[in-house]
C-alpha cells in the first residue's frame, strides 16, 4: 500500500471512530466513559495495549494479540464475514424459540397458566407447519462477540433487525471494532440497539433485562450469532437468563386474584407497610438479625439456632415454622407469600400459642384458608400490586427466602445472618429441603441423559460453594441464587442504606452475601436480643376504602370500544394491525384516569401475552397463515380476551366492604 493511500484508509478509520464516539456519547453515557476512559489511557500511554488493528496485504484487517503474537482471525475477515452471513437465514435456526414446546409433537405446549390463550395455541397448532418455520422479518438478534465487527455489519445488512444487543466482554476489541463498524447504523429507522460492553455478569444480566423487555410482544424467537467459541458461556447466560425471566409465564388470573384479595384485605381493616415509616424508623437497625430459611444446611444449623436464639432476631419463612416449634426455637417475625390455600398447614403448630408473641407479614396475595388459620394473630401486609397508593409501595419477588431478606432490609436491618439458603441440594441425599418441615422435594444427585440441547429445570449444575469449593445444585435450585444476587444488585443500585450479610449456609455461594462459619462467631460477646412484636405498629398503617365507581365506568367504556372494534371486516393483515393499534393507544389512554395502577399494567401485561402469539402467526412465511379467515380468527379472539379480562377487573370494581 502507498503511504497516501495508507493515510487516506487511516483517515477514514479515525473519522469513523469518532463518529462512534460521539454516538456513544449522546446515547450509550456508559459505553461511552468506558471507551474514553481506555482512548485516554493509551494515548497517554498509562494503559499496555493487548491488542492492535492491523490492515494485511491481502486486503483485510485482523486484530493481532500482542502477548501471544496471534491473530485473531489469521484468514481474510472479509471473506468470513460473507460466510457468516450466508449461515443466517430467516429459519428458527441458531435461535431462542421461546413459546414453550411440547417435546412429544414439536408443537407448542398447553400451559394451565396460560387460561382462556389455550384455545388460541390450539388454533395455532392446527393451522401452523412446525417443521418449515421462515420468519417474515426479525424482530430481535443478538450478537456476542464483535471481532473486528466486519461479520456484524454484514449480517445486519441482511437480517435488518429491529431490535439488537451486542455483547462483547472485551473493552479493547470493542474499541477497535468502532474503527470499522458504524453502530449508530442500528439505532436509524426507529430501531433499537442494546449495548453490553465489558460488563461483569449481573451488569450483562441487566442489559439483557432491558433488551427482553424492550417490544417483549416480539419476544417469541430471537436470533444470535455467536463469534467465538470462547464466548459460549455468555450464551449459556443468555439462556439462563430467558428460563428463569420467560415473559410468557405471565399469569393474568392470578395477577387479577391478586388485585382481588388486596381490595379485601384493605376492606376488612388489615394493616399494611408504609414506606415513609419504614423509612423514618428503621426498628431492625442496629440489630442482629438471624434469617432462616428452609434448605438442608438447617439440619446442621439447628442446635446452633436454638443456643443462640436468644441474641438475634429471627426472622423466619413459613415453611420452617414447625421443625422450630420442634426444636423450641420462637421466631420473632415469619414471612408468607405464597398464595396457595395449602400455606394455612404451615401455621398448624402444635401449640396454639406458639406465635403469639411472633409478628406475620404477609404479601397481600394469602388465600382465605390461611388468614382464617391465624386471625387471631398479629397479622401485617406489603402490598404486591400498587391497588392503594397509601403503602406508597408495591413489591415482590420470586421466593420466600428473598423475600424474607427484602423485609428485613425495609425494617432497617444493617447487619443479618442468613441459614438455610442454599440454592443447591443435600449433596448425600438430595433434599432440598430441611427435615422435619411442611414439605419434602428429592432431587437428583447424577445428571441424566438427555439431548444435550434440551434445557431443563432437572439439570445438574455444579457450582461454587459457600463454605464449599463446590457444590452440585440444578437450574431449579440455582434460581433462588440468582433471585438473591438479582435483588442485592438492585437494591444496592436504588438505596442509600448500607448493609453487611453473612451466609451461614452450607450451599451455593451467593454475590453479596459473606461466607462465614457459625463456629466463627463470638456469640458470648453479643448481648441479648431487645425486640417486641407490637414495634411494628410504628410502621404500619390501616388503609381507607377504595373508592373504585370511575374505574368501573371507564372499564365499561372500555368493554363497548372493542364491541364496536370487533364487528369491523378488515380487507387486510395491515388494517387490522393499525386498527388494533389505535384501540390499544386509545385504551392506554382511559387507564391513565383509572385510580387503580394495576389495571393499565394488567391491560398492558396481557395485550402482550397474547400479542406475542399473534405476531409469531403473523410473521411465519407460511400462506394460510396470512388470509383472511386467519386474520378474522385472531380479531375475535383477541376481542373476546380482552372483553373477557375487562369485565373480570370491572367485577373487582363492583367489589363492596
Amino acid at each position: 500500500m502507498m503511504q497516501d493511500e495508507f493515510e487516506n484508509l487511516s483517515e477514514m478509520l479515525n473519522v469513523q471512530f469518532l463518529k462512534n464516539l460521539k454516538f456513544l456519547q449522546d446515547n450509550h453515557k456508559k459505553t461511552f466513559e468506558k471507551v474514553n476512559k481506555l482512548t485516554y489511557e493509551i494515548e497517554n500511554n498509562i494503559y499496555e495495549e493487548r491488542y492492535a488493528l492491523e490492515f494485511k496485504q491481502e486486503g483485510y484487517f485482523d486484530i493481532l494479540d500482542l502477548k501471544t503474537n496471534k491473530f485473531l482471525y489469521g484468514f481474510n475477515s472479509y471473506t468470513e464475514a460473507e460466510k457468516r452471513k450466508e449461515i443466517v437465514d430467516f429459519s428458527s435456526k441458531h435461535s431462542l424459540n421461546l413459546l414453550r414446546v411440547d417435546p412429544k409433537d414439536n408443537k407448542l405446549a398447553l400451559m394451565t397458566t396460560l387460561g382462556e390463550l389455550n384455545p388460541l395455541v390450539n388454533f395455532m397448532n392446527s393451522i401452523i407447519d412446525f417443521k418449515n418455520i421462515t420468519f417474515s422479518k426479525i424482530f430481535k438478534f443478538i450478537f456476542i462477540g464483535v471481532g473486528a465487527g466486519i461479520h456484524i455489519n454484514e449480517i445486519y445488512k441482511k437480517i435488518d433487525s429491529m431490535n439488537t444487543l451486542i455483547i462483547e466482554p472485551n473493552l479493547e476489541i470493542f474499541r477497535l471494532s468502532m474503527f470499522l463498524l458504524d453502530y449508530s447504523t442500528f439505532e436509524k429507522n426507529n430501531k433499537k440497539l442494546f449495548l453490553s460492553v465489558a460488563d461483569d455478569a449481573f451488569q450483562r444480566e441487566y442489559v439483557i433485562s432491558k433488551f427482553d423487555r424492550h417490544h417483549n410482544y416480539m419476544n417469541y424467537n430471537i436470533k444470535y450469532h455467536l463469534f467465538s467459541l470462547e464466548q459460549e458461556y455468555i450464551l449459556q447466560e443468555i439462556i439462563d437468563f430467558f428460563s428463569h425471566n420467560f415473559s410468557l409465564s405471565f399469569s393474568y388470573n392470578a395477577t387479577l386474584q391478586v388485585v382481588a384479595r388486596t381490595i379485601k384485605i384493605i376492606s376488612l381493616k388489615h394493616k399494611f407497610l408504609k414506606k415513609s415509616l419504614l423509612f423514618n424508623n428503621p426498628i431492625l437497625k442496629n440489630k442482629k438479625v438471624l434469617i432462616v430459611s428452609a434448605g438442608p444446611s438447617i439440619d446442621e444449623r439447628i442446635d446452633w439456632i436454638y443456643e443462640n436464639q436468644d441474641k438475634f432476631i429471627i426472622v423466619c419463612v413459613d415453611i420452617i415454622l414447625k421443625k422450630l416449634e420442634k426444636n423450641n426455637i420462637v421466631p420473632d417475625i415469619v414471612v408468607s407469600i405464597d398464595p396457595s390455600h395449602l400455606v394455612a398447614n404451615f401455621f398448624d403448630t402444635q401449640n396454639k400459642e406458639f406465635l403469639k408473641n411472633s409478628a406475620i407479614i404477609f404479601l397481600t396475595q394469602q388465600h382465605d384458608d390461611v388468614l382464617e388459620k391465624v386471625k387471631d394473630l398479629n397479622i401485617y401486609f406489603s402490598q404486591v400490586l400498587p391497588v392503594s397508593e397509601e403503602p406508597e409501595y408495591y413489591f415482590s419477588v420470586p421466593n420466600v427466602g428473598t423475600f424474607s431478606f427484602a423485609i428485613s432490609l425495609f425494617l432497617g436491618a444493617n447487619e443479618l445472618y442468613l441459614v438455610g439458603s442454599d440454592a443447591a441440594f443435600n449433596q448425600k441425599t438430595g433434599s432440598r429441603y430441611a427435615k422435619d418441615n411442611s414439605r419434602t422435594v428429592m432431587d437428583k444427585l447424577q445428571p441424566s441423559k438427555k439431548d444435550s440441547k434440551g434445557i431443563s429445570d432437572e439439570d445438574i449444575l455444579e457450582v461454587k460453594g459457600n463454605l464449599k469449593n463446590s457444590v452440585k445444585t440444578n437450574r431449579e435450585l440455582y434460581r433462588f441464587k440468582k433471585d438473591y444476587e438479582l435483588f442485592i444488585f438492585d437494591y444496592k443500585k436504588t438505596n442509600t442504606r448500607e448493609f453487611t450479610a453473612y451466609n451461614l449456609s452450607n450451599g451455593a455461594y451467593i454475590e453479596g452475601l459473606i461466607p462465614l462459619n457459625p463456629k466463627d462467631i463470638d456469640t458470648k460477646k453479643i448481648p441479648k436480643k431487645s425486640f417486641n412484636k407490637s414495634i411494628l405498629e410504628k410502621v404500619t398503617i390501616t388503609i381507607d376504602n377504595l373508592n373504585l365507581k370511575k374505574d368501573s365506568n371507564l372499564l365499561l367504556a372500555i368493554i363497548q370500544k372493542v364491541k364496536k372494534f370487533q364487528k369491523i371486516d378488515y380487507k387486510t393483515k395491515d388494517e387490522f394491525l393499525q386498527k388494533k393499534l389505535d384501540l390499544m393507544i386509545w385504551i392506554l389512554e382511559q387507564k391513565k384516569e383509572m385510580s387503580n395502577a394495576t389495571y393499565g399494567k394488567l391491560f398492558l401485561q396481557f395485550i402482550e401475552l397474547i400479542d406475542t402469539y399473534i405476531n409469531y402467526v403473523l410473521n411465519i412465511e407460511q400462506k394460510k397463515l396470512q388470509d383472511m379467515n386467519t386474520i378474522n380468527y385472531l380479531k375475535n379472539y383477541w376481542c373476546e380476551a380482552l372483553i373477557l379480562l375487562t369485565k373480570r377487573m370491572k367485577a373487582m370494581t363492583d367489589i363492596k366492604d
